[in-house]
């Protein structure tokens, strides 16, 4: 069910499950990714994007028949094991925080983040702002 290789043509698939959710389709490279397919279509992904300073986890996605499965928690395992450099970041809304504490994140003050990644979070915090949503800032050594 997890894919090790994406490629250019899963692209279009991968930014249309990021659209249902409104995730981050900024700057996506196939070599970014890992997906889980079920009969050949694409029912989730995750990726790792290399910032100037630092590595961030983010545009994890399970399609919403498919959640409460276990999909998303191996995605994120299988791309950390793809992925050895350390550390990662991530930014995540402070109900998923448990979520990524269970593969292995620990909650971080936002002014440890790195810049680039802190630069993310301070766009990212004022549009959430007015929907009293909180974002949390997480690594992974």
């Amino acid at each position: 069910m997890i894919t090790k290789k994406v490629t250019q043509k899963d692209l279009p698939h991968i930014l249309e499950l990021l659209r249902s959710v409104r995730g981050d389709g900024r700057k996506i490279s196939a070599s970014q990714f890992l997906t889980a397919k079920e009969k050949n279509k694409i029912i989730g992904c995750v990726r790792v994007k290399e910032l100037k300073d630092c590595l961030e986890l983010g545009s994890l996605v399970v399609s919403p028949e498919y959640r409460n499965k276990g999909i998303g928690s191996k995605l994120v395992r299988s791309i950390l094991l793809k992925e050895k450099r350390r550390p990662v970041y991530l930014l995540c809304f402070d109900k998923t925080a448990c979520f990524y504490s269970k593969v292995g994140f620990s909650k971080i003050k936002t002014n440890l983040v790195p810049k680039t990644l802190r630069d993310e979070y301070l766009l990212v915090k004022g549009r959430l702002k007015k929907n009293n949503r909180k974002i949390v800032a997480m690594v992974i050594k």
